[in-house]
């Protein structure tokens, strides 16, 4: 692909990489979720469009609701698994809303900027750390696994 807009093939394709395992993830607590109050994947499928903050606050009233009983998953786990998901949701944000920028030794990158008030402040994504979001979507994407296979 040619385009005159500056980027790393690697680069962009580990941007990629880290954008869908996200989605692989969020499609586990999707499917979690489902076990729990079912219909949920036709409605997050076909309904009005659901953002991730949606999706947390769905399995939030799967928390709250004092008539699931919790046997083959506990209540902390979902519990944990749910704070997990606040907390990558805002990393994943910081990635995909970044902005390309060109780094002190030439290479193209993304950076992100926001408020001082935000769990993730101004920030670079070189390589390394874009890699390390990757490990950390897959490991919680894994764990939410093990907790959805419980229960199937």
């Amino acid at each position: 692909m040619r385009t005159r807009v500056p980027y790393e093939p690697s680069y962009t394709a580990l941007v990629g990489t880290a954008v869908y395992v996200f989605a692989y993830y969020e499609w586990a607590l999707i499917y979690l979720i489902q076990q729990f109050k079912p219909g949920f994947v036709g409605r997050y499928s076909r309904g009005a469009p659901m953002t991730s903050g949606r999706v947390m606050a769905e399995l939030e009233t799967v928390l709250a609701d004092p008539t699931i009983v919790h046997s083959k998953v506990s209540k902390s786990e979902l519990q944990a698994c749910c704070t997990l998901f606040g907390q990558l949701i805002e990393k994943r944000n910081a990635l995909i809303h970044a902005h390309p920028i060109t780094d002190h030794d030439g290479s193209q990158i993304l950076s992100y900027q926001t408020a001082s008030s935000r769990p993730l402040p101004d920030m670079k994504w070189p390589t390394a750390s874009v890699e390390a979001l990757v490990q950390e979507f897959d490991s919680a994407a894994c764990d939410t696994n093990a907790l959805l296979h419980r229960l199937l």
